[in-house]
């Protein structure tokens, strides 16, 4: 140790000793740029920025004081502090769907009796969509029928002819846009009911499993939304639009009854191998852009129902995505 050092050391310990217990409660410790530690009433103003540390009369430090946060550093300790609130919140939020999740179910089987409810709830709304859309398409074929016969005879369609065949245009489409509804209603509920099972088994470890959990009734009506292709762009959704509708022409059985602009529809079944199909294009207010869909009907007693359960119309349904993507990628 210099002798500087030894100085500087024996002078801070002979003002310690003559300071009054006033005094001493405000001493100040601090450090220069020197690093040089230096004891005094205040801290100069130089170094009041810096860490330092007030001492008692025992020369016991009894507050602490920080150097001054970088503005870097106070933009990361407020991100920090937003990010530990923003968990906190989530936590608090899981904490909340916990318990209402204990509450409304006992065990595994009260809530799969649930899921199957919800399930069979918009099935049957799906069904009852998917018979108004037969019952419209009867009608639409005669209005078709009473249509030909007008111009055989060499008259016009009158303005009621018009409007009731526009009005049956709209209910179809209406119907295959709550069928769609329903349908993405239904994924997502199932996906939600997986989402708590789980978490009710982590909540309940060691409970009962139900013995059905795993198990979705079979839907009567082929889902629509695995036949749906998403477009975004106009040139793209009429390229598809094009390809859907041949598709259709190529594969149905039954004469076109409607070709309009946005849904083309062939007539009803009416023999056992009879293959009805309507394509539609139908805007997605949700996630914006267009779903281009298909639907195919058979004959609705039991041999068209068992044939529209087989691999020919069964090959239709999943190759009509395919054939749609197959238009995307060639341009």
């Amino acid at each position: 140790m210099t002798l500087t050092s030894r100085f500087i050391i024996a002078v801070q310990a002979v003002f310690l000793l003559l300071v009054s217990p006033v005094q001493a409660g405000n001493i100040k410790k601090w450090v220069d740029e020197n690093g040089i530690t230096h004891y005094g009433t205040t801290v100069p103003p130089q170094y009041m920025d810096r860490e330092h540390v007030e001492l008692n009369a025992r020369g016991i430090e009894v507050q602490h004081h920080d150097r001054a946060k970088t503005q870097e550093e106070i933009e990361r300790d407020k991100a920090l502090q937003a990010l530990r609130a923003e968990q906190q919140k989530l936590l608090e939020e899981q904490q909340a769907r916990d318990r209402i999740l204990l509450n409304l179910y006992r065990n595994e089987d009260d809530l799969v009796m649930a899921r199957d409810g919800k399930i069979a709830q918009l099935d049957g709304q799906i069904g009852l969509n998917h018979a108004e859309i037969r019952r419209m398409k009867a009608r639409l074929s005669d209005f078709q029928a009473a249509a030909a016969v007008t111009e055989r005879r060499g008259k016009q369609f009158t303005e009621k002819q018009k409007v009731n065949l526009e009005s049956t245009q709209r209910s179809i489409e209406k119907s295959y846009a709550v069928i769609l509804s329903k349908e993405d209603e239904k994924r997502a509920m199932i996906e939600q009911y997986d989402y708590d099972l789980t978490r009710f088994r982590t909540l309940r470890q060691g409970a009962a499993r139900a013995a059905n959990a795993n198990v979705i009734a079979e839907s009567e009506f082929p889902d629509l939304v695995e036949t749906a292709v998403r477009c975004t762009e106009p040139a793209e959704c009429r390229r598809l639009w094009e390809t859907a509708q041949k598709y259709a022409r190529q594969h149905a059985t039954t004469p076109v009854d409607l070709a309009a602009e946005r849904i083309l529809v062939t007539a009803p079944p009416r023999d056992i191998h009879d293959i009805s199909i309507t394509v539609s294009r139908l805007e997605d207010a949700r996630d914006g852009g267009e779903r281009i869909f298909m639907d195919v009907q058979c004959a609705n007693f039991t041999e068209g129902k068992e044939f529209c359960r087989g691999p020919e119309v069964s090959a239709i349904r999943d190759n009509f995505r395919s054939a749609l993507s197959r238009t995307t990628e060639s341009q």
